[in-house]
């Protein structure tokens, strides 16, 4: 990953993510995918990040679970991704630059460019990784936030040693 990048993702403020085929999977157990949300909204907190799941699902017996998790934001009924985040960043005095977002499909496509750092899990369509920054390899839940701790830690470590020289 280049340092450019780096710096853009050391710039982010939120975390947001698309549900279903980036976070929950079909045949996935609800239980450990819940385990591993509560477990990413603690890291998120504990970093002064603000986590959030941005879905066109409906609001479901899953998205109210979702709901009841502490420092998880969740956006149901949201097929204009784009407006929804816009609303939702107003009321944070953020700007779209401080924004990560990470789907897999076609109506992610408009928030992916319109955020400051767009990934994509290996199994999204050839469309949606032909224009994010980059790819996450994990397709798991867990697997997905490890990855991207890990790539925000080493943003922080990058920077800081590129700003010392």
């Amino acid at each position: 990953m280049k340092i450019e990048l780096y710096a853009k993702l050391k710039q982010v403020k939120i975390f947001l993510f698309d549900l279903d085929g980036v976070l929950f999977n079909e045949g996935v157990n609800e239980q450990i995918f819940l385990h591993s949300i509560e477990a990413a909204s603690n890291e998120f907190k504990n970093q002064n990040l603000i986590f959030g799941i941005i879905t066109a699902r409906i609001e479901d017996d899953l998205v109210c679970k979702l709901k009841n998790i502490d420092g998880c934001l969740i956006f149901p009924s949201s097929l204009d991704k784009v407006s929804k985040t816009a609303e939702f960043l107003n009321t944070q005095r953020v700007d779209f630059k401080n924004v990560f977002y990470m789907g897999d499909d076609l109506l992610d496509i408009p928030l992916l460019k319109k955020c400051g750092v767009s990934a994509a899990p290996s199994n999204s369509r050839r469309e949606v990784k032909r224009i994010v920054n980059f790819t996450i390899r994990a397709n798991d839940c867990g697997e997905i936030f490890s990855e991207i701790f890990a790539l925000y830690k080493k943003s922080k470590e990058m920077v800081s040693r590129a700003t010392k020289y």
